[in-house]
């Protein structure tokens, strides 16, 4: 059970995961992380406190809708669409992938059932804004281009941490639309972080951490993140969280399930920083 939270027919957080890597464009696997990750945050591993002291079952209850195996992309978004529509209640979506093309799809459907306006904090080594990527518009390379194209977030309210693996196309369209983009090096020396709006969908690519910390990832960069580094950036959040993903964990190129247990981390600390709000 996920940190020994309670289970609950009105939850206020729910989890739907993606089985999905069809988008990826190196290694294939990432659709069998999301029982990877959740075997991951066992409360036989871990109690149900964060790092601040909050205690997550006098908060937190859930209801694990299981997983989605799409045959297309289309399906992928049907499915996600449907899925948040009939099981929102007011509270918040944690997402497991899958590769990092669900999440424009996943802001989407959140978008759509609570019709408000939020940012995106986009944890990743790449910023994911090419037109597409080998002919695909939907690759996990495209999905925040694909979020600023389609109206769902304005650029200026997406901030992009811990970006070491950057192409002159892609900086050219983040300026251009606003997109704050925080490099890995810039985290290193400390930079603060701004968050510039009230509410927040975060995205974690867990190829933010370095590979020495998360081994089994899609895509991995050397140059990255601690996963010290990352929680420390999480407890100085100061946005309301609306839901959240992880994804590219990829369990056949982990080492001992070092990548899903910081996985499992990012999940913990971020619930028990939210109680904050």
């Amino acid at each position: 059970m996920l940190f020994g939270i309670s289970e609950s027919e009105n939850p206020e957080l729910t989890i739907l995961g993606i089985k999905w890597d069809k988008s990826s464009s190196y290694r294939y696997g990432s659709r069998e992380a999301p029982d990877a990750i959740r075997k991951a945050t066992t409360s036989l591993l871990y109690n149900s406190f964060g790092e601040n002291l909050n205690d997550l079952k006098s908060f937190w209850s859930h209801c694990d809708l299981g997983n989605i195996e799409p045959e297309s992309y289309d399906s992928l978004q049907k499915s996600v669409e449907e899925k948040v529509k009939n099981n929102y209640n007011g509270g918040i979506f944690l997402f497991l992938g899958g590769d990092h093309s669900i999440t424009y799809t996943t802001v989407k459907a959140i978008k759509n059932v609570r019709d408000e306006e939020f940012g995106l904090i986009y944890f990743d080594a790449h910023p994911d804004l090419y037109e597409d990527y080998d002919g695909n518009r939907y690759s996990h390379a495209c999905p925040v281009r694909r979020i600023v194209e389609d109206g769902l977030v304005s650029g200026e309210n997406i901030i992009q941490i811990g970006i070491r693996a950057a192409t002159r196309e892609q900086i050219d369209f983040a300026k251009k639309e606003g997109i704050k983009i925080i490099t890995a090096s810039q985290v290193f020396k400390g930079k603060e972080i701004h968050v510039p709006f009230t509410k927040a969908y975060i995205s974690f690519d867990m190829d933010v951490l370095d590979p020495a910390f998360a081994p089994g990832v899609g895509n991995p960069e050397p140059g990255g993140l601690s996963t010290r580094e990352l929680v420390e950036i999480i407890n100085a959040l100061d946005a309301k969280l609306v839901s959240f993903d992880i994804v590219e964990v990829n369990p056949h190129y982990d080492y001992s399930d070092i990548t899903s247990f910081a996985a499992a981390k990012l999940i913990k600390e971020v619930l028990s920083h939210s109680m904050g709000f």
